[in-house]
């Protein structure tokens, strides 16, 4: 009987040893995940400058390191290309050049195929909008064609109106006669127009106290169609800081419905745009930025 019990005993240790090594030896699921963002948008324009852009992609494996990456634009290839990292290649960056011309003025939809060395795979995905034909509404000597100069600024800067050349028109380039009551399902984007100090783990990191410019458009549905906004719809710029979230003055979209936002900041926060109309739906987009006190920091 004694016997019995410590052959039965320590067949019972000797499983549960085998079950715990089994759990320990076995790797973490492996898994990896990434951002893709155009450093504008939107993008395009008469000009060979205004037609390029950069499409930053970031990844971030937990087993392996990271594959090249290829990107689609609209369904279209835009390449393939490896990420900039370290060894292990765990975290990573990779910069697509895009050129604008070779795709359609509208919103186009970016995927980029991420995978890494222990056969995982995913997406990265984001829009950019492109605009290389848009009509000329606001035509002036310092304004080649094809372009809209419609400058807002928020917060300590003062907010610059483009003149509309179309007094009684009813919306300056766009929606005639839509406002914050009629603007039915808005939709609002924003991103950063200029380039970062760098991009880390997916958010960009600015310089404490330099002007950075983000730039968007809004647009509403009129008679069934999603046609810009009108000028003069009102944005408003939250900041949130440590958990509170503080109200900034609110601006206005210029021509064509395109935004664009001049900010400098002092510490890392989330910034967040938002437009309500007066139904009390809203669009809203959330970037997060970090703030380096140095360029090298």
């Amino acid at each position: 009987m004694k016997l019995f019990l410590r052959m039965g005993t320590t067949a019972r240790v000797g499983a549960s040893v085998a079950v715990l090594s089994a759990l320990i030896a076995a790797p973490a699921h492996a898994s990896v995940s990434g951002t893709a963002s155009p450093e504008r948008s939107p993008a395009g324009g008469p000009l060979a400058s205004d037609q390029a852009v950069n499409v930053m992609v970031s990844a971030n494996s937990t087993d392996g390191a990271l594959e090249p990456t290829t990107l689609t634009v609209g369904g279209k290839p835009a390449g393939t290309a490896s990420f900039v990292c370290s060894d292990p290649c765990t975290q990573g960056r990779v910069t697509f050049a895009l050129d604008t011309t070779q795709y359609p003025d509208g919103v186009q939809h970016m995927v980029a195929t991420l995978s890494n060395a222990a056969g995982e795979t995913s997406t990265a995905e984001g829009d950019i909008e492109i605009w290389n034909h848009r009509p000329n509404g606001c035509p002036t000597q310092n304004n080649p064609p094809n372009t809209c100069s419609a400058p807002l600024s928020i917060g300590s800067d003062p907010t610059v109106q483009t003149p509309s050349q179309n007094p009684g028109g009813g919306g300056g380039g766009g929606v005639e006669g839509a406002g914050e009551s009629s603007c039915k399902s808005p939709r609002l984007s924003m991103s950063l127009a200029q380039r970062p100090l760098r991009v880390s783990h997916g958010v960009p990191v600015l310089l404490k106290n330099k002007r950075y410019r983000f730039t968007g458009r809004l647009t509403c549905i009129v008679k069934n169609k999603r046609q810009s906004a009108p000028k003069g719809s009102r944005i408003e710029v939250r900041n949130t800081v440590r958990g509170k979230t503080v109200r900034k003055p609110s601006g206005k979209v210029g021509n064509g419905g395109k935004i664009t936002v001049v900010l400098k900041y002092t510490s890392s926060r989330t910034i967040e745009f938002r437009f309500t109309n007066a139904d009390g739906k809203s669009s809203k987009v959330r970037i997060k930025v970090r703030i380096a006190q140095r360029k090298n920091q």
